[in-house]
């Protein structure tokens, strides 16, 4: 490739739209043309550099007696077969000098992202700064439904750098909502376990949940996952499954383990976070 361009708005900004150009000087490349322009012709074997460059990609041919610069955006539907590779026709109509309104509506459009992220950075701001806890609550329509994806996106947000991460060690409180009127233990609730089961397979919530939490969502989950029945409502005793739970943490361990060593913490550290869970268990 001859040359990268970065096209510059009114204000003398760079707007970020860029493309690549090949440049073919001399009368040699314009011998060759039809009714509607020059005929351009490449080797074979830069077929698929072409096809595979990263930018959008202008073959230019200049003659070198007028300084005009005839243009063609390369594109394989545009070419055709010959005996020996392949060409292509570039518009005699299409001059370098008068065309910046024809080139940049090839491009792909110009979007101003600074509102979005200024939105962005305040959420993270708030989200790092400004609370003790951070809260996800769990609606009642998102369990029904069956669909993780609302609550997976607020620990992806998490993710996104290790600072933010770090921050939020066991430092978010999960909970349920709308079954405040429903006399049934979570756990009771086919679709709350259901839902439970689907966030302790894909969520790394040992590492962000807080144990002490006055909501326990944590612990609601864990019950979830551990099978757990009511063996006593008058005083409230629980049975679980001993296998269950134990499936639970080992699951929850590898997610947990994913993200200390992303993290690059020590073994003191992850245990450091496991410990108060253990406990909150019964598991210490």
């Amino acid at each position: 490739m001859d040359g990268q361009v970065d096209l510059v708005d009114i204000n003398g900004t760079v707007t970020g739209q860029t493309f690549a150009v090949q440049i073919k000087y001399g009368k040699s490349f314009l011998k060759e043309n039809n009714r509607w322009g020059y005929i351009y012709r490449g080797e074979l074997k830069h077929i698929n550099y072409l096809l595979n460059y990263p930018l959008p990609v202008f073959i230019m041919l200049c003659d070198p007696d007028s300084n005009d610069v005839y243009w063609e955006l390369f594109d394989a539907a545009k070419t055709d077969r010959t005996p020996a590779a392949w060409k292509m026709s570039i518009s005699k109509k299409q001059v370098l000098a008068d065309s910046k309104k024809s080139i940049t509506s090839l491009l792909p459009d110009v979007t101003d992202h600074t509102d979005e992220l200024e939105k962005y950075w305040l959420i993270n701001d708030v989200i790092t700064k400004h609370t003790d806890s951070f809260y996800i609550v769990i609606s009642r329509e998102w369990v029904e439904s069956g669909d993780i994806s609302e609550v997976a996106s607020q620990f992806d947000r998490f993710q996104v750098s290790r600072e933010l991460a770090f921050k939020k060690k066991s430092n978010v409180e999960v909970s349920f909502y709308g079954y405040e009127s429903d006399p049934r233990e979570l756990f009771e609730i086919p679709e709350v376990v259901h839902f439970s089961k689907i966030l302790a397979e894909k969520l790394p919530l040992f590492f962000y949940c807080d144990p002490s939490s006055n909501l326990c969502g944590l612990k609601s989950i864990a019950l979830c996952c551990a099978k757990a029945q009511l063996i006593n409502s008058i005083t409230p005793q629980v049975k679980i499954d001993k296998h269950a739970l134990i499936q639970f943490v080992h699951k929850q361990h590898e997610l947990l383990n994913k993200v200390t060593d992303w993290l690059e913490m020590t073994e003191d550290e992850n245990e450091e976070i496991c410990i108060p869970i253990y406990e909150l268990l019964g598991m210490a």
